[in-house]
C-alpha cells in the first residue's frame, strides 16, 4: 500500500517536471500542441481520485474460512466501479457486536462504514455523535441509492429530521400475527380456517368473537382427548404492538388519521384485559398446561407433532407458501390462519442500517460505496459480498436464484463463506436462495407497497425526561408480566388474576406510567406538527 502510494506520488512529480521543461523550451505559450497536451494531462491527474482504503465493520456470521478470498475478489470488482478504492473488512459476529462497538467507539477507531441496528441504541448513538449526518453526502454522492430506495425507508433512519444511516432495504412491515394449527385437525372439522380468518379480520386478533372461534376449536379437541400439550399463550399480544414507542407504551388509533393517535400503556388496554381474563378461564378449563409457570421456555412445545395444538407466529407472502414452509420446518402438515388483513409499517427506526462513523477519514468515498451496495449499479458487487464466489460458495439455479453450499438461509460461522444479505445493503438486489419461497423479492416488495405506513416514521422518542420512571416500570413489568418466552399473568395460571392485574396496574401508576404517557404524547403531537 505504502509502495503504491509512493510510486503514484513520484509519477505525479515527474509528470509536472516534464511539463515545466517542455513549457520552458517552447517559443510560444498559447499555440504549442505539446503545451496543451501536457496541461490537459496535468489537469486530469489532479482530478483523479486519490487511492484510499475504507474500513468496513460488518455484522453477521463473522470471519469465515474463505473470507479473505472473497474480499480479494470484491476489491478487484470494486476497482472497476470505484477506481482507487479498496475495502478492508472487519467482520464481527452478531452476538459480540454491541460490546465490540462500544470499545471501537470509545477508542475513536477510524472506521468508514459500520453496521448499526437492533443490537444497539441507534438514536442514542446518534445523540452521542457516533455517526455523520448523511443528507448532503447522499445528495452529492449517492444519486442511484436515492432513486431506487423509497423515501419512507430513509425516513426510518432519521433522528430529529436528519439522516444518519442508510437502512438496508428489505421487508419492512410489522409482524402480522397468525394462528398455527396441525392440518389434521382441520381435516377432522375441528376448526374452519376460512371462517376463522374472516372473524379475525373483522373483529381483530384479540376480541370476544375471535377468541370464541379459538375456544370452540379447543373444546372439540378436549372432547376428543386430543389436547396434547395444550394451547400456547405466547406471542399473540406482542405481535399486535404496532407503533411501539418504548415498551410497554405504544400508539393506539388509526394510522391514517394522525389526530386519533394516542399514547397508551399496552397493559391498560381493553384487549390486554380481555386476553388475561380469557387465558385465566382457559387455564381453569385445562386448555393450557398446568405447569406453564415453571417452564423456562413456554414456547418449547410449539411446532412439535406431540406438542401444542395451537400457537401463534408471523407470516410473509401467501398463506399457501407460509403453510408449506412451516410444514417442511416442523415435519408434519401445518395450516397457517392469518389474523390481520393489512400489513403495517410502524417501526419508528429501522433494525438494520449502514452508517458512516464520525471517525471516517473518507466519508465521500464511503458514501459512493454505499451507493453501489444499495443500487442496481453495484448489484454484482453486493451479491459477491453476501454470497461469495459462484461454484465455490453457491450454485446458480437461475439469474435470480441460487443454492447456497454448506448452509441454508443465511451464512453461519462454520460455513466456508456466506454473509447476511439484510445486513449488507439493498436486499432487492439479492439473489433468492433455496430457503426462500418462489418470487420472494417481489412478495416483500409488494407487501411493503400495500402496507399502511405510520405517519411517525422518523420520530425517535427522547427518553431522558422519563428515564427514571421507565426503569421503575420495567421492574414492575418483569415482576407481573415476565418477558419473552416466560410470561406470567398472560398465561392465565396466576391465582386470583383480577386482583393481581389491579395490583399490577396500580404499581405501574405509582412508578410513573401516567407521566411517561403524557411526555410521549407531547413529543408525538410536536412531531406530527412538523409533518403538516
Amino acid at each position: 500500500m505504502k509502495t503504491l502510494k509512493s510510486v503514484f506520488s513520484k509519477t505525479i512529480v515527474l509528470s509536472m517536471t516534464t511539463a515545466l521543461l517542455i513549457t520552458g523550451c517552447s517559443k510560444t505559450s498559447t499555440d504549442s500542441p505539446s503545451t496543451t497536451t501536457n496541461a490537459t494531462a496535468s489537469a486530469a491527474a489532479s482530478e483523479a481520485p486519490k487511492q484510499v482504503t475504507l474500513k468496513f465493520v460488518t455484522f453477521g456470521s463473522g470471519k469465515q474460512a474463505d473470507s479473505q478470498e472473497v474480499w480479494d475478489e470484491f476489491n478487484k470488482k470494486l476497482a472497476t466501479l470505484l477506481p482507487n478504492t479498496k475495502v478492508e473488512f472487519e467482520p464481527i459476529v452478531n452476538t459480540a457486536y454491541a460490546d465490540k462497538w462500544k470499545l471501537m467507539a470509545a477508542a475513536a477507531e477510524p472506521i468508514d462504514i459500520a453496521w448499526t441496528g437492533y443490537v444497539l441504541d441507534y438514536p442514542g448513538e446518534v445523540n452521542k455523535g457516533s455517526y455523520l449526518e448523511l443528507d448532503a453526502l447522499v445528495d452529492k454522492f449517492a444519486p442511484d441509492l436515492k432513486k431506487e430506495i423509497p423515501a419512507w425507508v430513509l425516513d426510518r433512519a432519521r433522528v430529529n429530521g436528519k439522516l444518519y444511516a442508510i437502512p438496508n432495504y428489505q421487508q419492512a412491515v410489522d409482524n402480522r400475527p397468525t394462528l398455527r394449527v396441525p392440518k389434521e385437525f382441520i381435516d377432522k372439522g375441528y376448526i374452519d380456517p376460512k371462517l376463522a380468518q374472516e372473524t379475525f379480520y373483522k373483529y381483530g386478533p384479540v376480541s370476544k368473537e375471535s377468541l370464541a372461534v379459538i375456544e370452540n376449536y379447543l373444546e372439540k379437541l378436549k372432547q376428543n382427548n386430543q389436547l396434547r400439550k395444550g394451547f400456547s399463550t405466547a406471542n399473540l399480544p406482542g405481535m399486535q404492538h404496532h407503533n411501539m414507542l418504548t415498551a410497554p407504551f405504544k400508539l393506539a388509533g388509526d394510522l391514517k388519521d394522525p389526530k386519533s393517535l394516542k399514547v397508551v400503556n399496552i397493559y391498560e388496554t381493553e384487549q390486554e384485559q380481555l386476553f388475561i381474563k380469557t387465558m385465566t378461564d382457559w387455564y381453569a378449563k385445562g386448555y393450557i398446561r398446568k405447569d406453564i409457570l415453571s417452564m423456562q421456555n413456554q414456547r418449547q412445545d410449539e411446532g412439535k407433532a406431540d406438542g401444542n395444538i395451537a400457537w401463534f407466529h408471523t407470516m410473509v407472502g401467501s398463506i399457501e407458501d407460509q403453510s408449506k414452509i412451516d410444514s417442511t420446518r416442523y415435519g408434519f402438515p401445518v395450516q397457517v390462519i392469518p389474523m390481520e388483513e393489512k400489513y403495517v409499517i410502524s417501526n419508528l427506526s429501522d433494525s438494520t442500517n449502514l452508517a458512516i462513523p464520525r471517525t471516517s477519514k473518507n466519508p465521500e468515498r464511503a458514501m459512493q460505496l454505499l451507493n453501489l451496495l444499495d443500487s442496481q449499479k453495484g448489484k454484482d458487487l453486493y451479491n459477491l459480498l453476501v454470497w461469495g464466489i459462484e461454484g465455490k460458495h453457491y450454485k446458480k439455479i437461475s439469474d435470480t436464484k441460487i443454492e447456497t453450499i454448506g448452509y441454508s438461509g443465511q451464512g453461519t460461522p462454520d460455513a466456508k463463506y456466506g454473509q447476511w444479505n439484510w445486513a449488507s445493503g439493498n436486499t432487492a438486489n439479492s439473489f433468492e436462495t433455496q430457503a426462500n419461497p418462489e418470487n420472494f423479492t417481489k412478495i416483500w416488495q409488494d407487501t411493503n407497497a400495500g402496507a399502511t405506513i405510520s405517519p411517525l416514521l422518523g420520530y425517535k422518542p427522547n427518553l431522558d425526561p422519563i428515564k427514571t420512571e421507565l426503569a421503575q416500570i420495567q421492574a414492575v413489568v418483569k415482576e407481573y408480566a415476565g418477558s419473552g418466552a416466560t410470561q406470567i399473568i398472560e398465561t392465565g395460571a396466576v391465582p386470583d388474576s383480577d386482583a393481581k392485574y389491579k395490583e399490577f396496574i396500580d404499581k405501574m401508576k405509582k412508578a410513573g406510567s401516567d407521566k411517561i404517557t403524557a411526555e410521549l404524547q407531547k413529543q408525538v403531537d410536536e412531531f406530527l406538527k412538523t409533518k403538516k
